[in-house]
């Protein structure tokens, strides 16, 4: 019997938009994915507070984005154990949850070139392969050697949405229309995030 691949795909989500759709979909086709499983972040251990939206909007609009699709889901796992999210201790986690299944970490190539500095790189790799969505016309030179022959890499097509120019929008008031699922957007204007 063939193992349940599962796609971890984490992050603050802060807002979910539609090319993390689009490159959820494309991972998860290209990689022969059972589920994505999304993890919004409780803190990210990389980043500073600024912007960032409380953890429950995060993961009601994470769950709002992925609504119908057969092979996505949505975990809370980061955000009830609360603090700074680690990646291995996620990994450590889930892999009691699902003993017989093979998880696969997908991450953005910005990602792979500091994933040196992420804690205990090293065990991560142990535990899951990783996939990573290439950007086009992007080289590898500065990414640590050691952790390429753990990579698969996947295709994934250049959308210039990020989740901050989302939230300078909304500051300003124009549309975000089109850059995120039509229930997220509502999501944001009904609690008025991302407003100040």
């Amino acid at each position: 019997m063939a193992r349940l691949r599962i796609g971890l795909f984490g992050g603050s989500f802060n807002p979910p938009h539609l090319a993390h759709l689009i490159v959820a979909e494309q991972v998860r086709e290209q990689a022969r994915l059972d589920q994505v499983l999304w993890m919004p972040c409780h803190f990210p251990p990389h980043k500073n507070e600024g912007e960032l939206a409380e953890p429950h909007h995060r993961l009601a609009m994470t769950q709002l984005a992925i609504e119908g699709h057969p092979h996505f889901a949505v975990s809370d796992l980061e955000i009830r154990r609360g603090g700074r999210s680690y990646t291995i201790d996620t990994l450590r986690q889930l892999q009691i949850h699902y003993p017989e299944g093979e998880i696969l970490l997908i991450l953005g190539e910005d990602n792979l070139r500091t994933f040196h500095t992420w804690r205990e790189p090293e065990e991560i790799i142990r535990r899951a392969k990783l996939l990573v969505y290439r950007r086009p016309g992007t080289t590898l030179e500065d990414v640590d050697p050691r952790f390429l022959q753990h990579v698969t890499f996947v295709e994934a097509p250049l959308l210039e949405i990020s989740a901050t120019e989302i939230r300078q929008r909304c500051r300003q008031g124009r549309s975000i229309r089109y850059l995120v699922p039509d229930p997220v957007r509502h999501y944001i204007y009904t609690h008025r995030l991302y407003q100040t």
